[in-house]
């Protein structure tokens, strides 16, 4: 039998470090979070930072991270409209409901200033990698959230 050359063992390394970084943002964190309620802290303080790339790395559903689905443009569309609806001085999130199909909800206080608006939060776990993601929250609350928006964001 043939003993394997080191050449050939750093080969195969190289190709398995390769493959699992392919699994990784630019970042060097895999899309979605360890828990439910981590995956809605990090897209709330996302939206506060208005950081499209953190925020989207936390928004999927249980197939994959919606980068992954829409058109880049209407990806990032549609990340602008909901970091418009979460701008937010202060959040508090409420405890864990279980929503359909493995779905956990939470209920989270948001205000802006004077403005005060409670949204659920609907969060899913990736069938292939067991991560967490945001799929969707209740977008007709948040609304007040994004009227007059500031001068200097």
């Amino acid at each position: 039998m043939r003993r394997p050359t080191l050449r050939r063992v750093l080969s195969i390394a190289l190709l398995v470090a390769a493959a699992a970084a392919c699994h990784r943002t630019a970042g060097g964190v895999e899309p979605g979070a360890a828990a439910p309620v981590v995956a809605v802290q990090q897209f709330l303080a996302a939206a506060k930072a208005q950081d499209i790339q953190a925020m989207g790395a936390v928004w999927g559903n249980a197939e994959k991270p919606m980068r992954e689905f829409a058109p880049r443009q209407e990806y990032e569309r549609r990340l602008l409209i909901m970091m418009c609806h979460l701008r937010h001085d202060e959040s508090r999130i409420g405890g864990p409901q279980t929503g359909e199909a493995g779905r956990i909800v939470f209920r989270v206080d948001l205000t802006q200033g004077t403005k005060a608006v409670s949204a659920n939060f609907t969060t899913v776990k990736n069938a292939g990698t067991g991560r967490w993601f945001v799929e969707d929250f209740d977008f007709p609350a948040t609304r007040a959230l994004c009227a007059n928006p500031p001068a200097n964001p």
